[in-house]
Protein backbone atom coordinates (compact mmCIF):
# COMPACT_ATOMS: atom_id res chain seq x y z
CA UNK A 1 0.00 0.00 0.00
CA UNK A 2 1.34 3.57 -0.99
CA UNK A 3 1.94 5.93 1.60
CA UNK A 4 -0.87 8.16 0.81
CA UNK A 5 -3.36 5.27 1.01
CA UNK A 6 -1.90 4.66 4.45
CA UNK A 7 -2.36 7.99 5.82
CA UNK A 8 -5.99 8.01 4.17
CA UNK A 9 -6.56 4.64 6.37
CA UNK A 10 -4.86 6.13 9.41
CA UNK A 11 -7.76 9.02 8.89
CA UNK A 12 -10.59 6.79 8.51
CA UNK A 13 -9.07 4.80 11.50
CA UNK A 14 -9.27 7.57 13.66
CA UNK A 15 -12.51 8.94 12.67
CA UNK A 16 -14.12 5.46 13.68
CA UNK A 17 -12.10 5.08 17.15
CA UNK A 18 -13.63 8.91 17.60
CA UNK A 19 -17.75 6.97 17.06
CA UNK A 20 -17.61 9.28 13.88
CA UNK A 21 -19.05 5.82 11.84
CA UNK A 22 -20.69 7.61 9.04
CA UNK A 23 -18.45 10.60 8.65
CA UNK A 24 -15.75 8.29 8.34
CA UNK A 25 -17.65 6.07 6.25
CA UNK A 26 -18.98 9.08 3.47
CA UNK A 27 -15.29 10.20 3.74
CA UNK A 28 -13.60 7.12 2.35
CA UNK A 29 -16.55 7.49 -0.23
CA UNK A 30 -15.77 10.30 -1.45
CA UNK A 31 -12.10 9.20 -1.57
CA UNK A 32 -12.18 6.35 -3.60
CA UNK A 33 -14.60 8.15 -5.90
CA UNK A 34 -12.03 9.98 -6.76
CA UNK A 35 -9.33 7.13 -7.40
CA UNK A 36 -12.46 5.18 -9.61
CA UNK A 37 -12.86 9.08 -11.80
CA UNK A 38 -9.10 8.90 -12.40
CA UNK A 39 -9.15 5.08 -13.31
CA UNK A 40 -6.88 4.01 -10.41
CA UNK A 41 -8.57 1.10 -9.35
CA UNK A 42 -6.26 -0.73 -7.89
CA UNK A 43 -6.20 1.83 -5.22
CA UNK A 44 -9.91 2.32 -5.43
CA UNK A 45 -10.17 -1.53 -4.43
CA UNK A 46 -7.46 -1.63 -1.63
CA UNK A 47 -9.13 1.33 0.40
CA UNK A 48 -12.80 -0.02 -0.07
CA UNK A 49 -11.13 -3.31 0.86
CA UNK A 50 -9.26 -2.09 4.37
CA UNK A 51 -12.11 0.27 4.86
CA UNK A 52 -14.66 -2.81 4.76
CA UNK A 53 -12.54 -4.67 6.98
CA UNK A 54 -12.03 -1.88 9.87
CA UNK A 55 -16.10 -1.31 9.42
CA UNK A 56 -16.85 -5.41 9.94
CA UNK A 57 -14.53 -5.08 13.00
CA UNK A 58 -16.23 -2.62 14.51
CA UNK A 59 -19.70 -4.04 13.96
CA UNK A 60 -20.52 -1.55 11.87
CA UNK A 61 -22.12 -4.15 8.69
CA UNK A 62 -24.43 -1.99 7.06
CA UNK A 63 -21.68 0.60 5.85
CA UNK A 64 -19.81 -2.27 5.53
CA UNK A 65 -21.75 -3.91 3.23
CA UNK A 66 -22.16 -0.74 1.16
CA UNK A 67 -18.22 -0.42 0.63
CA UNK A 68 -18.45 -4.71 -0.19
CA UNK A 69 -20.83 -3.00 -2.90
CA UNK A 70 -18.70 -0.65 -4.48
CA UNK A 71 -16.04 -3.28 -4.22
CA UNK A 72 -17.97 -5.04 -7.09
CA UNK A 73 -18.84 -2.07 -8.84
CA UNK A 74 -15.46 -0.90 -9.32
CA UNK A 75 -15.19 -4.99 -10.37
CA UNK A 76 -16.88 -4.43 -13.43
CA UNK A 77 -15.90 -1.10 -14.35
CA UNK A 78 -12.58 -2.02 -14.23
CA UNK A 79 -13.71 -5.32 -16.27
CA UNK A 80 -12.36 -8.05 -13.33
CA UNK A 81 -12.91 -11.26 -13.96
CA UNK A 82 -14.04 -13.75 -11.18
CA UNK A 83 -10.80 -16.04 -12.58
CA UNK A 84 -8.95 -13.05 -11.12
CA UNK A 85 -8.04 -15.02 -7.73
CA UNK A 86 -7.00 -11.73 -5.31
CA UNK A 87 -10.20 -9.90 -6.18
CA UNK A 88 -12.52 -13.17 -5.64
CA UNK A 89 -11.06 -14.01 -2.53
CA UNK A 90 -11.08 -10.74 -0.71
CA UNK A 91 -14.74 -10.32 -1.67
CA UNK A 92 -15.25 -13.70 -0.36
CA UNK A 93 -13.10 -13.18 2.43
CA UNK A 94 -15.12 -9.37 3.75
CA UNK A 95 -18.47 -11.61 2.71
CA UNK A 96 -17.80 -14.44 5.07
CA UNK A 97 -16.97 -12.20 7.70
CA UNK A 98 -20.75 -10.23 7.40
CA UNK A 99 -23.17 -11.68 10.12
CA UNK A 100 -25.04 -14.92 8.56
CA UNK A 101 -28.66 -13.14 8.76
CA UNK A 102 -27.28 -9.91 7.52
CA UNK A 103 -30.04 -8.39 5.85
CA UNK A 104 -27.53 -7.37 3.09
CA UNK A 105 -27.09 -10.71 1.71
CA UNK A 106 -29.00 -11.06 -0.94
CA UNK A 107 -28.24 -7.86 -2.78
CA UNK A 108 -24.51 -9.07 -2.69
CA UNK A 109 -25.70 -12.14 -3.60
CA UNK A 110 -27.16 -10.93 -6.71
CA UNK A 111 -24.64 -8.31 -7.25
CA UNK A 112 -21.71 -10.77 -7.29
CA UNK A 113 -22.94 -13.82 -9.13
CA UNK A 114 -23.86 -11.18 -12.20
CA UNK A 115 -20.35 -10.22 -12.08
CA UNK A 116 -18.87 -13.73 -12.18
CA UNK A 117 -21.22 -14.50 -14.91
CA UNK A 118 -19.63 -12.64 -17.13
CA UNK A 119 -16.32 -14.79 -17.20
CA UNK A 120 -16.06 -17.65 -19.12
CA UNK A 121 -17.36 -20.88 -17.82
CA UNK A 122 -19.73 -19.07 -15.51
CA UNK A 123 -22.26 -17.47 -17.96
CA UNK A 124 -25.21 -19.73 -17.15
CA UNK A 125 -25.67 -19.50 -13.24
CA UNK A 126 -22.20 -17.35 -11.70
CA UNK A 127 -19.26 -18.72 -10.31
CA UNK A 128 -19.75 -21.77 -8.18
CA UNK A 129 -17.44 -20.66 -4.57
CA UNK A 130 -19.47 -17.54 -4.73
CA UNK A 131 -23.04 -19.91 -4.42
CA UNK A 132 -21.16 -21.83 -1.67
CA UNK A 133 -20.18 -19.02 0.23
CA UNK A 134 -24.22 -17.84 0.14
CA UNK A 135 -25.71 -20.65 0.33
CA UNK A 136 -23.64 -21.65 3.58
CA UNK A 137 -24.29 -18.33 4.97
CA UNK A 138 -28.43 -18.49 4.36
CA UNK A 139 -28.56 -21.80 5.70
CA UNK A 140 -26.84 -20.84 8.84
CA UNK A 141 -29.00 -18.31 9.23
CA UNK A 142 -32.14 -20.41 8.76
CA UNK A 143 -31.10 -22.86 11.50
CA UNK A 144 -30.58 -20.21 13.70
CA UNK A 145 -33.37 -20.92 16.84
CA UNK A 146 -34.53 -17.23 16.67
CA UNK A 147 -35.72 -16.83 13.16
CA UNK A 148 -39.56 -17.08 12.84
CA UNK A 149 -41.30 -20.06 10.72
CA UNK A 150 -41.56 -17.88 7.60
CA UNK A 151 -38.53 -16.36 7.32
CA UNK A 152 -37.13 -19.91 7.78
CA UNK A 153 -38.74 -21.04 4.56
CA UNK A 154 -37.86 -18.12 2.85
CA UNK A 155 -33.86 -18.27 3.73
CA UNK A 156 -33.78 -22.21 2.66
CA UNK A 157 -35.22 -21.46 0.10
CA UNK A 158 -32.77 -19.00 -1.52
CA UNK A 159 -29.89 -21.04 0.41
CA UNK A 160 -30.55 -24.38 -1.39
CA UNK A 161 -31.03 -22.41 -4.94
CA UNK A 162 -26.93 -21.29 -4.42
CA UNK A 163 -25.75 -24.61 -2.31
CA UNK A 164 -27.66 -26.71 -5.83
CA UNK A 165 -25.34 -24.34 -7.85
CA UNK A 166 -22.08 -24.50 -5.43
CA UNK A 167 -19.29 -27.09 -4.76
CA UNK A 168 -18.92 -30.40 -3.80
CA UNK A 169 -18.12 -28.88 -0.65
CA UNK A 170 -21.54 -27.73 -0.59
CA UNK A 171 -23.48 -31.12 -1.05
CA UNK A 172 -22.56 -32.19 2.96
CA UNK A 173 -24.03 -29.02 4.41
CA UNK A 174 -26.98 -28.66 2.32
CA UNK A 175 -27.48 -32.82 3.47
CA UNK A 176 -27.08 -31.98 6.72
CA UNK A 177 -29.39 -29.56 6.84
CA UNK A 178 -31.79 -31.97 5.68
CA UNK A 179 -31.13 -34.55 7.68
CA UNK A 180 -31.74 -32.60 11.16
CA UNK A 181 -34.83 -31.97 9.19
CA UNK A 182 -35.53 -35.30 9.01
CA UNK A 183 -34.87 -35.94 12.46
CA UNK A 184 -37.02 -33.37 14.16
CA UNK A 185 -39.78 -34.42 11.77
CA UNK A 186 -40.22 -37.86 12.30
CA UNK A 187 -43.43 -38.48 10.89
CA UNK A 188 -42.22 -37.72 6.88
CA UNK A 189 -40.68 -40.10 4.77
CA UNK A 190 -37.47 -39.20 4.98
CA UNK A 191 -37.45 -39.89 0.83
CA UNK A 192 -39.45 -36.53 0.93
CA UNK A 193 -36.16 -34.62 1.68
CA UNK A 194 -33.81 -36.85 -0.14
CA UNK A 195 -35.92 -35.95 -2.97
CA UNK A 196 -34.77 -32.64 -3.32
CA UNK A 197 -30.89 -32.93 -3.48
CA UNK A 198 -31.46 -35.71 -5.42
CA UNK A 199 -34.06 -33.83 -8.21
CA UNK A 200 -32.13 -30.81 -7.80
CA UNK A 201 -28.49 -32.12 -8.61
CA UNK A 202 -30.72 -34.67 -11.31
CA UNK A 203 -31.84 -31.36 -13.05
CA UNK A 204 -28.43 -30.19 -13.48
CA UNK A 205 -27.41 -33.53 -15.16
CA UNK A 206 -25.02 -34.03 -12.04
CA UNK A 207 -25.44 -37.40 -11.25
CA UNK A 208 -21.39 -37.30 -9.20
CA UNK A 209 -23.73 -34.84 -7.03
CA UNK A 210 -26.84 -36.70 -6.46
CA UNK A 211 -24.55 -39.75 -5.62
CA UNK A 212 -22.79 -38.11 -3.11
CA UNK A 213 -25.87 -36.78 -1.99
CA UNK A 214 -27.73 -39.82 -1.30
CA UNK A 215 -24.83 -41.80 -0.14
CA UNK A 216 -24.51 -38.82 3.10
CA UNK A 217 -28.33 -38.80 3.54
CA UNK A 218 -28.46 -42.61 4.01
CA UNK A 219 -25.61 -42.82 5.90
CA UNK A 220 -27.36 -40.40 8.55
CA UNK A 221 -30.58 -41.18 8.64
CA UNK A 222 -31.46 -43.44 11.47
CA UNK A 223 -35.36 -46.00 10.34
CA UNK A 224 -35.38 -49.26 10.30
CA UNK A 225 -34.76 -50.80 7.00
CA UNK A 226 -33.43 -54.29 5.00
CA UNK A 227 -30.73 -54.29 2.36
CA UNK A 228 -32.20 -55.76 -1.17
CA UNK A 229 -28.96 -55.11 -3.18
CA UNK A 230 -28.16 -51.41 -2.92
CA UNK A 231 -31.12 -50.12 -1.41
CA UNK A 232 -32.06 -49.86 1.94
CA UNK A 233 -35.88 -50.89 1.75
CA UNK A 234 -38.12 -49.68 4.08
CA UNK A 235 -41.97 -50.93 4.72
CA UNK A 236 -43.42 -47.92 5.87
CA UNK A 237 -41.23 -45.05 3.78
CA UNK A 238 -41.78 -45.41 0.00
CA UNK A 239 -40.81 -42.24 -1.00
CA UNK A 240 -37.54 -43.01 0.47
CA UNK A 241 -37.04 -46.34 -1.69
CA UNK A 242 -38.36 -44.37 -4.55
CA UNK A 243 -36.08 -41.80 -4.68
CA UNK A 244 -33.12 -45.06 -4.40
CA UNK A 245 -34.53 -46.53 -7.57
CA UNK A 246 -35.05 -43.16 -9.11
CA UNK A 247 -31.30 -42.47 -8.76
CA UNK A 248 -30.29 -46.53 -10.24
CA UNK A 249 -32.44 -45.61 -13.13
CA UNK A 250 -31.12 -42.33 -13.70
CA UNK A 251 -27.32 -43.79 -14.27
CA UNK A 252 -28.47 -46.58 -16.67
CA UNK A 253 -28.25 -46.15 -20.54
CA UNK A 254 -31.75 -43.73 -21.47
CA UNK A 255 -32.36 -45.77 -24.59
CA UNK A 256 -32.73 -49.38 -22.84
CA UNK A 257 -33.99 -47.89 -19.43
CA UNK A 258 -37.09 -45.73 -20.36
CA UNK A 259 -39.66 -48.41 -19.37
CA UNK A 260 -37.94 -49.09 -16.39
CA UNK A 261 -38.66 -44.95 -15.50
CA UNK A 262 -41.87 -45.55 -16.74
CA UNK A 263 -42.91 -48.04 -14.36
CA UNK A 264 -41.37 -46.87 -11.24
CA UNK A 265 -43.28 -43.38 -12.10
CA UNK A 266 -46.89 -45.45 -12.50
CA UNK A 267 -46.38 -47.58 -9.39
CA UNK A 268 -45.44 -44.82 -6.84
CA UNK A 269 -47.57 -42.11 -8.92
CA UNK A 270 -49.69 -42.00 -5.64
CA UNK A 271 -46.65 -41.39 -3.48
CA UNK A 272 -45.60 -38.91 -5.79
CA UNK A 273 -48.80 -36.78 -5.65
CA UNK A 274 -48.92 -37.27 -1.19
CA UNK A 275 -45.25 -35.68 -1.23
CA UNK A 276 -45.67 -33.15 -4.31
CA UNK A 277 -42.95 -34.21 -6.11
CA UNK A 278 -44.80 -35.50 -8.97
CA UNK A 279 -44.25 -32.87 -11.52
CA UNK A 280 -40.20 -33.30 -11.01
CA UNK A 281 -40.17 -36.53 -11.79
CA UNK A 282 -42.97 -36.28 -14.32
CA UNK A 283 -39.94 -33.25 -15.81
CA UNK A 284 -36.77 -35.90 -15.07
CA UNK A 285 -38.85 -38.32 -17.16
CA UNK A 286 -38.44 -35.95 -20.42
CA UNK A 287 -35.08 -34.54 -19.45
CA UNK A 288 -33.56 -38.10 -19.38
CA UNK A 289 -35.75 -40.41 -21.15
CA UNK A 290 -38.03 -38.27 -23.68
CA UNK A 291 -40.77 -40.05 -21.82
CA UNK A 292 -44.33 -37.40 -22.41
CA UNK A 293 -45.67 -38.27 -18.72
CA UNK A 294 -47.87 -36.22 -17.18
CA UNK A 295 -47.24 -32.60 -17.42
CA UNK A 296 -43.54 -32.88 -17.99
CA UNK A 297 -42.93 -29.14 -19.18
CA UNK A 298 -44.00 -28.36 -15.87
CA UNK A 299 -40.57 -28.51 -13.50
CA UNK A 300 -42.14 -28.59 -10.43
CA UNK A 301 -41.06 -25.42 -9.20
CA UNK A 302 -36.93 -26.12 -10.44
CA UNK A 303 -34.78 -26.16 -7.27
CA UNK A 304 -36.51 -24.02 -5.16
CA UNK A 305 -40.51 -25.43 -4.87
CA UNK A 306 -40.63 -25.75 -0.59
CA UNK A 307 -42.76 -29.01 0.53
CA UNK A 308 -45.42 -27.77 3.07
CA UNK A 309 -44.21 -28.35 6.56
CA UNK A 310 -40.66 -28.45 5.99
CA UNK A 311 -39.71 -26.73 9.36
CA UNK A 312 -42.59 -27.92 11.53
Amino acid sequence: MSDRLSKTIQRFQSKIDSGSFYEAHQTLRTITNRYVKAKQYPEARDLLYQGANILIQNKEYASASDLINYIIQIYEEEELKVTNKDAKLKLIELISNLPNSDPSLNDLAKASITWSQKSEGCKNFGDNDLHHLFGSKLLQAAGEDHIEYEQKVKLFAVAELHLVLGTFESIPIYVNFLVETAKANPNIDPGALLARPVLNYAYLKNIKFVQEAQTLFLKSIDIETESIGDIRYSKTKPLLNFVQLLVEVLQKDPQTNSQKYRKLYDHYKPELQKGEILAPVEYLGKLYFNLNIGNSNNQGGLMANLMSGLFK
